[in-house]
């Protein structure tokens, strides 16, 4: 075995490569074939030559691919068993493809790289007939020339459905008109499978993604046939444009190497990304082009309903016309449903982890995040636009309300929810839904502001907009952005924003504590007492002149000290106890010190009361004669 290994791993190569190309020419007569079939049917229905037979032949040269390919490898692991002994020992010592490895190396060049005018009864055009007349017939990129490669004329009708593909957008893959191979047309071939589950017309679809599962699980094990540097110089050109296997490429007989750029990438892996973007950037691009309602004109350039356009018909009416507008909502279901599809048709097809991840990107990239801002704004449904009915919900006891009184649109809330996780998915696109919530807090604050600049609302009724305000879009943060830390900050920069754009809602809020003390609280249980206060601390927080509040709020206190008018003497010191926690000892000093005032007044003006009443109620002491 050590002295013949050589003519033994080249004797089972030849054996290889002759079954290779056996399976290569009845590959060539399943692609050949359907040139008299498409004749034949064009004569009585071109329909039906687009749809039923190219369809159905070029299923058939997936299958028989792949058939080969299954008996490829059983053949290759009985081979590989037989000379398990060299491939330990020669193999090694003198930088031989491993047996089994060299089957796909050979399957490879053979099968995959094989030239299809190399093929028995293959014309150049015969093997396009697969593809004749449907989404991937102008895959082959024949340019803006009207000669093929042979330097002949196209016939018209061939160019004029060239020409009507390319006004519909359809994807292209870019490859040489004069390097076409039969992994060339295979791959197109996967490729229109693709594209035609993702219109939802694809026949039989779990078993041709099963197939489509063993072609591409193929092409990931050819990649490895081209990894090492082995000495492959016995198979080199022999002088006649091809290799010792009939395969015309380009081969390097001093390094004994062919072409190493992997198989998969090379061939799949590119052109299924870029027909993904394609694909979905003009999907997203229709399925807003009618956002901001449109009429429904049928004659519209943008109409996303016809047969050979690539959007996909989402929510197309039984009459197939497009709806004269999309809501931001349903692009947003719509989307999520388009993840979720090709997270799952990546398991079924079982690509590799980097492909799935840059599948996934770019999904993400053309649905959301080249549209966010657009969704942000849309009139009516975009995320702006909802936030708004969010915070104009009404004040008071009703559906959706709390113990404050404070109605939350929980139903707008969710929808909020659902726009938001699907923004998450590229956080670069949360950005936008923080600035209009920031926005719509501004403005709704500044709205109050101006209520209070021309005296046409109390300041209590401004403290309480503003409490209802901070619940709603608290509710909105904390359930529909997920309690996200960024979206808590700037919540709180747009707060503090308005209510420090002067001292009036400093004395706005001393105003209202000073009425919730005296009126509001008086009879309230523990419970209540402490919910309010609260309310009122979480709007102290927003404040940067607490110092303005505080003489505001010490000169209330004073009054209602002074004039026995305070509703809970335990409700006054509750309040100072949280102004105390949130500002420090030095700060309610003085409240603390006006307590203790009166306090020792009380005490005081208790002892004199007691005193008096002893005096009033003892006899009159002996007179003291003072001349004595």
């Amino acid at each position: 075995l050590g002295l013949g290994g050589s003519d033994l791993i080249m004797g089972g190569s030849a054996g290889a490569a002759a079954s290779s190309s056996s399976s290569a020419s009845s590959f060539a007569a399943a692609a050949g074939g359907t040139a008299s079939a498409n004749s034949s049917n064009e004569l009585t229905n071109p329909a039906a030559a687009t749809n039923s037979s190219s369809s159905v032949l070029g299923y058939k040269l997936l299958e028989e691919l792949s058939k080969s390919w299954t008996e490829h490898r059983i053949t290759m692991v009985m081979v590989r068993d037989i000379f398990m002994y060299m491939d330990r020992t020669y193999v090694p010592l003198h930088k031989r493809r491993p047996v089994y490895d060299l089957g796909l190396w050979l399957f490879r060049r053979v099968v995959w790289e094989r030239r299809m005018d190399d093929l028995s009864g293959c014309d150049e055009y015969d093997y396009c007939a697969a593809t004749n007349g449907n989404d991937y017939r102008n895959d082959y990129d024949y340019g803006n020339s009207q000669d093929d490669a042979k330097g002949n004329l196209k016939s018209p009708p061939e160019l004029q459905f060239q020409q009507m593909q390319q006004q519909a957008g359809e994807p292209q893959m870019m490859q040489s008109q004069m390097t076409q191979t039969l992994g060339n047309v295979t791959s197109s071939l996967l490729l229109q499978v693709i594209h035609q589950d993702r219109l939802d017309r694809l026949e039989d679809a779990p078993q041709r993604m099963t197939l489509l599962r063993c072609m591409i699980g193929m092409l990931i094990e050819l990649e490895a046939s081209g990894n090492g540097s082995f000495n492959d110089s016995m198979m080199a050109n022999n002088g006649t444009g091809r290799d010792n296997y009939g395969s015309r490429r380009n081969f390097n007989a001093s390094s004994g190497t062919t072409n190493t750029i992997p198989v998969y990438q090379r061939d799949f892996e590119e052109a299924f990304l870029g027909e993904t973007q394609d694909f979905y950037r003009m999907e997203s691009a229709s399925r807003l082009s009618h956002a901001g309602g449109l009429s429904g004109n049928n004659n519209d350039v943008n109409d996303i309903d016809g047969e050979n356009n690539l959007a996909l018909n989402f929510n197309s009416s039984s009459s197939g016309k497009p709806p004269a507008k999309y809501s931001a909502m349903e692009y947003v279901q719509r989307a999520k449903i388009r993840l979720d599809q090709e997270r799952d048709r990546a398991t079924t097809l079982a690509l590799p982890e980097p492909t799935r991840t840059a599948l996934l990107r770019i999904v993400e990239t053309e649905l959301i995040e080249r549209h966010a801002k657009t969704l942000v704004d849309m009139e009516g449904s975009g995320f702006a636009s909802i936030l708004k009915v969010v915070a104009s919900s009404p004040v008071g006891a009703g559906k959706g309300g709390g113990e404050s009184g404070v109605v939350i649109d929980h139903n707008r809330v969710a929808d909020l929810a659902a726009m938001y996780d699907l923004f998450s998915r590229v956080p670069s696109s949360v950005n936008h839904l923080r600035d209009a919530l920031s926005e719509r807090i501004r403005l709704d604050g500044r709205a109050l502001v101006r209520d209070q600049e021309t005296n046409s609302a109390p300041p209590s009724a401004f403290v309480k907009g503003v409490l209802a305000m901070r619940e709603r879009f608290d509710a909105v943060v904390t359930d529909a952005m997920r309690g996200e830390k960024k979206a808590q900050k700037r919540m709180r920069e747009a707060f503090e924003d308005f209510l420090n754009a002067d001292a009036r809602a400093a004395n706005c809020l001393a105003v209202y504590v000073d009425e919730l003390l005296r009126i509001g609280l008086k009879g309230a249980d523990e419970r209540k007492v402490e919910m309010e206060l609260d309310r009122v601390i979480v709007i102290f927080r927003y404040l940067s002149d607490k110092d303005v509040f505080e003489a505001y709020y010490k000169n209330h206190l004073a009054k209602r000290l002074l004039g026995n008018k305070s509703g809970s003497e335990e409700a006054e010191r509750a309040m100072v106890s949280l102004l105390k926690a949130e500002c420090g000892y030095q700060f309610t000093s003085k409240l603390e010190g006006m307590f203790n005032d009166m306090r020792i007044s009380k005490e005081t003006a208790e002892k004199y009361r007691a005193y008096k009443k002893k005096e009033a109620n003892s006899p009159s002491p002996p007179l003291i004669d003072l001349r004595d």
